[in-house]
């Protein structure tokens, strides 16, 4: 089974904006952002509207991050790791 370093709070990595170089706050999967209901929906439905092939959904979670000073959203494509 694979599993999002991020989500599951295994990496402390941190991003940094592409614009001004400050820390990215990471505000979790993309697929929450969908519907007010999506962060209870099932994980194969979200697969197929993440934005991902279906080969890919099975590899990489779609991060949705956030810089204060620039007022910009990012999304980065985080690699999964097999369970520990």
């Amino acid at each position: 089974m694979m599993i999002c370093p991020l989500c599951n709070a295994l990496d402390a990595q941190t991003y940094s904006c592409p614009t001004c170089q400050n820390v990215l706050q990471d505000y979790g999967k993309v697929v929450d952002y969908i519907d007010d209901y999506s962060p209870y929906m099932d994980q194969e439905l979200l697969t197929a509207v993440d934005g991902l092939t279906a080969q890919n959904s099975e590899r990489y979670c779609t991060h949705l991050f956030y810089c204060a000073t620039c007022n910009i959203d990012t999304e980065m494509v985080i690699e999964l790791r097999g369970a520990y």
